[in-house]
């Protein structure tokens, strides 16, 4: 007969013991099991928000890394790694599980519009596409400027859902033109409560006015170049902050002026942005001159917000007349300003032909390669797309923006640290927004995918093809958060899909009667 290895007994004996007890013990308040957290609700602040098991894209262009957790309290990075034992428990999860985290994303030139051509359309529309799209912060560059006062404070207060918000106005012009009148202007602006000045093409008297009393004042500016007296070069000289698209720069490179024909007529947008096309394409653009140009803005601290994404119909007009997105998310208002009508700014596409959509082609090239250049050398590089114009709708013109600085040469880290470490150093938030790092505001975006593998995962419309060559809907950003304030994108491109289609039936309802 064999006897039984006593040995075990203990540990049989505890086993059955810890069993019956799971089984038959009624568990008390002090016994309870902690509830797991649930993943946040769209638009509601968390107090604590646990993003975990994620791949994080820092923002500097350093290569992503993980998996790791991220820990947002009171609206602030609080932990970036591993939770240790014994901190307080989250108020809600989000499983970042074979997806990335990056910083949010900074919107260096856009536009607030709640109309367009003269008919309403809602504000809330450009923000939820804009917050799909990953953008967290936006640098507004020309609006109503009583409107986006009030829109500035109630996204900051988060009754508006939207991103943040940072004015830069043409009111300083409302005062008049002469130095005199400007300086007025300039410090009206500042007591108003601008966070920066827009400036447009004037004469270098008024250009020397301008910047020299936004100087005094502490504002930062913007100009958008036009074909005057005064070129890149000036701008540099006098100390503007931010050169926007790719005017003014080829044209202080230039021996002599670009060749316009007779019949040019800057007031018509046909010629205007017929010929813009050609500029950096002249046959008296001089490399050397474009080099020097460069090396100035960057000694001066001058930096480029190209806006590639806003020109692209004018080298492809039937790409940018169909993509897939208009069928859900294009608002008729906004349909109607894009087409062709002389009237609206940017919807100058009348006649518009192959040849001009060639020079186009050979003036980004050119283009591209100048920023490039201005890049490597050490130039502030950053993201803006000025949608609602040009066939760019909001949000996605941003991405796109995205994608084109990839074809002009910029590894995809470079191209999100433009659009997060640039954007916050234009802003002069470089200490609090643009990477993922303890201490900084929780502005953050989560993606179904890995943008460093395919830009295209950020679109929220979630384009692909998948491994039979299909083309399918999936990726995309699944929240976008700001600070701290967790947004669903689903749920938003669901709001915006269910804005489009009432205005649409209501249009339609309209046109019957």
């Amino acid at each position: 007969m064999r006897h039984p290895d006593t040995r075990r007994w203990p540990w049989l004996v505890a086993a059955i013991i810890t069993a019956i007890a799971a089984i038959t013990l009624p568990v008390g308040a002090d016994q309870a099991a902690p509830a797991a957290a649930k993943s946040p609700v769209h638009a509601i602040p968390v107090k604590r928000l646990l993003i975990k098991n994620a791949m994080v894209v820092y923002g500097n262009a350093k290569p992503a890394f993980g998996p790791v957790d991220i820990v947002v309290q009171d609206g602030l990075i609080a932990r970036v790694g591993r939770v240790p034992a014994g901190e307080p428990p989250p108020d809600a999860v989000i499983d970042a599980s074979g997806k990335y985290v990056l910083p949010g994303l900074i919107n260096t030139h856009m536009h607030l519009q709640d109309e367009r051509g003269g008919v309403p359309q809602p504000l809330q529309y450009e923000m939820n596409l804009y917050l799909a799209s990953g953008v967290t912060t936006v640098r507004d560059v020309g609006s109503d400027w009583a409107k986006s006062k009030k829109w500035r404070a109630e996204s900051n207060a988060h009754t508006l859902v939207g991103p943040r918000m940072f004015i830069y106005s043409r009111i300083w012009s409302s005062k008049g033109m002469t130095p005199a009148q400007i300086r007025e202007g300039v410090r009206f602006a500042k007591a108003e409560g601008v966070d920066g000045l827009k400036l447009s093409g004037m004469d270098r008297d008024q250009v020397e006015a301008v910047l020299d009393e936004s100087h005094k004042q502490g504002l930062k500016t913007a100009v958008h170049i036009a074909v005057e007296e005064t070129t890149a070069k000036d701008f540099a000289e006098l100390g503007v902050t931010s050169i926007e698209h790719f005017y003014g720069v080829a044209d202080a490179a230039l021996d002599g002026i670009q060749d316009f024909p007779p019949s040019h007529n800057s007031s018509n947008e046909i010629d205007r942005f017929g010929r813009a096309g050609e500029l950096y394409i002249q046959k008296n653009l001089n490399r050397e001159k474009l080099s020097s140009v460069l090396d100035l803005m960057i000694k001066k601290d001058v930096a480029w917000c190209l806006t590639f994404s806003i020109y692209v119909a004018s080298r492809d007009l039937i790409r940018a007349q169909n993509l897939p997105w208009y069928k859900d998310y294009l608002h008729p208002t906004m349909e109607d300003y894009f087409k062709p009508d002389l009237s609206n700014h940017g919807s100058y596409f009348v006649g518009w032909t192959n040849t001009q959509e060639v020079r186009w082609k050979k003036n980004y090239q050119v283009w591209m390669d100048a920023v490039r250049e201005f890049a490597i050398k050490g130039g502030l590089v950053t993201t803006g797309d000025d949608a609602g114009f040009i066939y760019s709708l909001y949000g996605f013109g941003y991405l796109h923006e995205l994608e084109l600085m990839e074809e002009a040469g910029f590894h995809p880290l470079e191209v999100i640290k433009h659009a997060t470490v640039n954007g916050a150093k234009l802003l002069g938030l470089e200490d609090r927004l643009g990477r993922v790092r303890q201490g900084y505001i929780a502005d953050l975006i989560v993606v179904n995918g890995n943008p460093l593998e395919n830009l295209h995962v950020l679109n929220p419309y979630g384009t692909g093809v998948n491994v039979k060559n299909q083309n399918v809907q999936g990726g995309g950003i699944e929240w976008t958060i700001k600070d701290g304030i967790p947004y669903h994108v689903p749920t938003l491109m669901k709001d915006t899909k269910e804005m489009v289609a009432l205005a649409r039936a209501g249009r339609a309802k309209k046109a019957a009667k």
